[in-house]
């Protein structure tokens, strides 16, 4: 077992995300006899990487395979990639990548475009932790639960049963000091592009396979007139510009997004996609609602051990727990007309009071 360890080398040990989830995780993993060496890299050690896992003493380097963990902004995952594979090639190498992933359609198809060129799609690991939840697998397990598939399937949908399906993810917490990293990235990349609609993609398709969700993204698209604001409101909370020292600041910390499937199996379906910070509560949920006035509620609950699985899944490399680079090509291309028309208007942010509801914050017609 011992010969079996990989040695995990992270950039971006420092940051928030490493230190509230990664790193406690790879703890438990090491005290599991899953990972060996757990190597922090920061920026001036770029240069250095030979000598710094080399001279690691718990694994000799190379024996079990490297597994490179990018915790860092879309922007510096290029270079750190080329150096990868110059002090190490690309035979035993895994690299896992957190969002965001670009930001937006452009960004991330060179991103995607780079990656290609040094590694192969079956060595990237695309987190995306809520897809390691247990809770979030539940959905899809339920869904197909003998003897009725009454849950929310696919038949029901056929059968004009479903209404609606509603995906929401309410935080109490506001941005807590991260003013760059909000800055740059705000509700639409922070939760939508990534969490949000890969929730959708597993509900939609019932299936947790890369190929089945990226079928399922293909199919979505936000269809009425965005420049109208009739199926997009997004949100700002009252703070927030004092609080970034940004008096113009245009970042939501909230955002509700109608769509639609292409799929004829989900006709008629509205499919809304919600997310906010500095609201009445802290929950994620995803809410069935029949025509009949039924529901079902699925509650997607904080895990502690998430990315533990994260981690194991990597090391045995299950990439269906993961995302694809077709699948972030799909969510950047449902965002992209949205994205272009927010860098043209500023007249359809509202602002919010902390502790407002999703509905305060939805039925809000003015910016005060």
């Amino acid at each position: 077992m011992e010969n079996k360890k990989p040695t995990f080398i992270i950039f971006g040990a420092s940051g928030d995300l490493s230190k509230r989830y990664l790193l406690p995780a790879l703890k438990n993993m090491q005290n599991m006899n899953y990972v060996g060496a757990v190597i922090p890299v920061s920026r001036k050690d770029y240069g250095n990487l030979k000598d710094l896992i080399k001279n690691d003493g718990d694994l000799p380097a190379g024996k079990a395979g490297k597994i490179f963990h990018l915790a860092i902004p879309p922007e510096a995952v290029s270079d750190v990639v080329k150096i990868i594979y110059n002090d190490f090639g690309k035979d035993n190498v895994k690299i896992m990548m957190e969002k965001p992933f670009g930001k937006d359609l452009k960004s991330a198809q060179s991103l995607v475009d780079h990656v290609d060129q040094y590694f192969s799609e079956h060595q990237i690991y695309r987190v995306d932790h809520y897809l390691a939840k247990r809770s979030m697998q539940n959905v899809v397990n339920e869904k197909w639960q003998k003897p009725a598939r009454n849950a929310f399937s696919i038949a029901d949908a056929g059968g004009n049963n479903i209404a609606e399906i509603e995906i929401i993810a309410s935080e109490k917490i506001d941005i807590e000091g991260r003013v760059n990293f909000y800055e740059q990235t705000g509700a639409l990349k922070d939760f939508v592009q990534s969490h949000l609609l890969e929730m959708a993609a597993v509900v939609l398709s019932g299936s947790f396979k890369m190929a089945d969700r990226y079928q399922a993204l293909k199919n979505l698209e936000i269809v009425c007139d965005i420049r109208e604001h009739k199926c997009v409101k997004r949100g700002q909370y009252l703070g927030y510009r004092e609080e970034v020292n940004n008096p113009k600041s245009m970042t939501e910390t909230f955002i509700s997004i109608n769509m639609v499937s292409n799929d004829k199996a989900w006709h008629g379906v509205s499919i809304i996609l919600s997310t906010g910070k500095a609201l009445s509560q802290k929950l994620t949920q995803i809410i069935i609602k029949y025509k009949n006035g039924d529901r079902k509620i699925f509650n997607i609950e904080h895990e502690s051990d998430a990315y533990e699985r994260v981690i194991k899944a990597t090391i045995e490399g299950k990439r269906d727990l993961f995302v694809s680079s077709g699948e972030i090509l799909q969510t950047w291309r449902i965002l992209d007309d949205l994205q272009k028309s927010w860098q043209k208007n500023e007249d359809d942010l509202v602002i919010y009071e902390k502790g407002s509801t999703i509905e305060e914050v939805i039925g809000k017609t003015d910016n005060f």
